[in-house]
């Protein structure tokens, strides 16, 4: 019995370092998305609001909460592997492909985010050069109007 639960805990040491690994590289990556917004957010003007901290922190939580569950996931994979197997499973490939995923869907959030704000201030700005026109032409129509009346009214007299 000392044995077989030799077994099913040998192995986990280090499971469980590349999961607090996996958990780090996510965690660096949102920061670095973090700072990179801040950092944008800044240069641009834009407003840096608790809002958007609480958004972040509420990711934090989400993605660490994940691969925790992952981590249980593993474990629980080890432990069944030990049992019915001779070799030992002590990679954790549920923790490792979600922190893959994650920390790619951090790139891809980082690259968005200064796309979609240029696109939004680059749409912003036509906007407003339309309504500048627009005010323009229409401001020359009045003007050509009221000097045609004007026109008229002297020339009737």
């Amino acid at each position: 019995m000392v044995n077989e639960i030799q077994n099913a805990l040998h192995g986990l040491g280090v499971m469980y370092f590349v999961q607090v690994v996996a958990m780090v590289a996510v965690m660096i990556a949102m920061s670095m998305d973090l700072m990179f917004g801040w950092r944008k957010a800044k240069e641009r003007g834009d407003a840096r609001t608790s809002y958007a901290f609480s958004r972040t922190i509420n990711k934090f939580a989400l993605y660490e909460g994940v691969l925790l569950i992952s981590c249980c996931i593993d474990t629980l994979i080890h432990f069944v592997w030990a049992q019915f197997s001779t070799g030992v499973y002590s990679f954790p490939v549920a923790s490792c492909i979600l922190a893959m995923v994650l920390c790619i869907v951090e790139i891809w959030s980082m690259k968005e985010k200064a796309d979609e704000k240029t696109r939004n201030n680059l749409n912003t700005a036509i906007k407003v050069v339309a309504e500048a026109i627009q005010k323009e032409q229409a401001q020359e129509v009045l003007k050509s109007l009221l000097n045609s009346t004007q026109t008229d009214a002297v020339d009737n007299e």
